[in-house]
């Protein structure tokens, strides 16, 4: 019975010494994989320009983007005070990063595929070959730092308000029909002319009995060095009578199609950046312009100044 027992614990010893040898001496590649939201280019994208890696690689995506150094040459390198992070290569299919923490380096091949499951998509896959002591017990700290990172990026590019600045969502158009008008001015003369024509839109559904909402949409663009046009509309609900001389047409929306929305408050002057947030979304996702953006006043009142304080639902119709 005994010499039983001892044969099991020397067994078992056995096995153990066995595992440990491996744990210590037999490299095992770990892979840390992400689903990056984007076709092929706009991935590769974030793994070989300067300011796209200070977004979302760590620990450069903490801090504030005055203490990160950005270049392009030799190699796009970025750099912080104990850290610097420089593209050795890049291509269509994976970049090669080199991380140096403290003098420390190490080079990571990152693949990019092609999502099998959505063409819209990638994968990015980082391999990090290690033992099993090494990576469960005794971590490389720079391993560490591209693991979390590339597991930050898969974070950061699901996440529009991280990635285009705003919170990015797609609703669908509700009110169907418009009073619509439109006239040029200055751009100086913007707030003016913006509040002649709601006047105007307002004056006219009163002295109709026209029924509204009280939804005031507007846009406006640059079509010359000093002309910019603009646009107002408000949203009814009774029918309605036009006469061309009156300058104002009716619009119709088609309910139930998509729009982009984001939601924006501060200074009037500032909202051209949400606009830019949208098209770049556009783009990114290869959606189509139904009509043209536009602004919906949630704060009362219309023709604001450069620095009011406003609140704005900046939406842009699209398939």
């Amino acid at each position: 019975m005994l010499k039983g027992r001892k044969f099991v614990i020397i067994l078992l010893l056995g096995i153990a010494s066995t595992l440990l040898l491996i744990s210590v001496t037999i490299p095992i590649t770990f892979n840390t994989k992400v689903v990056v939201p984007y076709t092929l280019d706009k991935t590769m994208e974030q793994l070989r320009l300067p300011v796209q890696l200070g977004k979302w690689f760590l620990p450069f995506a903490g801090y504030d983007t005055q203490l990160v150094k950005k270049s392009f040459y030799p190699k796009p390198t970025i750099s912080s005070t104990d850290h610097e992070l420089t593209v050795e290569s890049a291509t269509p299919a994976n970049a090669i990063l080199k991380l140096t923490e403290n003098g420390n380096s190490k080079r990571f091949k990152i693949s990019v595929l092609p999502d099998p499951s959505n063409s819209r998509s990638c994968i990015v896959k980082l391999p990090v070959s290690n033992t099993i002591w090494q990576r469960m017990i005794d971590p490389d700290p720079l391993d560490e730092i591209a693991i979390r990172s590339i597991k930050n990026l898969g974070e950061f590019t699901t996440d529009t308000k991280r990635f285009y600045g705003y919170t990015i969502r797609r609703e669908m158009v509700k009110d169907s029909s418009y009073l619509y008008t439109t006239s040029t001015v200055k751009p100086d003369q913007k707030m003016e002319g913006t509040k002649i024509l709601f006047d105007s839109l307002i004056s006219f559904v009163r002295n109709n009995h026209i029924t509204w909402n009280g939804k005031r949409i507007f846009y406006s663009q640059l079509t010359g060095e000093e002309e910019l046009q603009i646009f107002a509309s408000i949203a009814i609900n009774s029918p309605v009578s036009l006469y061309p001389a009156e300058g104002i047409t009716k619009k119709m929306m088609p309910v139930g199609k998509n729009l982009l929305v984001a939601d924006y408050k501060g200074a009037y002057k500032n909202v051209t950046a949400v606009f830019r947030a949208l098209e770049q979304y556009k783009r990114d996702y290869s959606l189509v312009s139904m009509a043209i953006p536009f602004e919906d006043f949630k704060t009362p009142g219309y023709g604001f100044a450069p620095d009011d304080i406003v609140e704005i639902k900046v939406c842009y119709p699209v398939y």
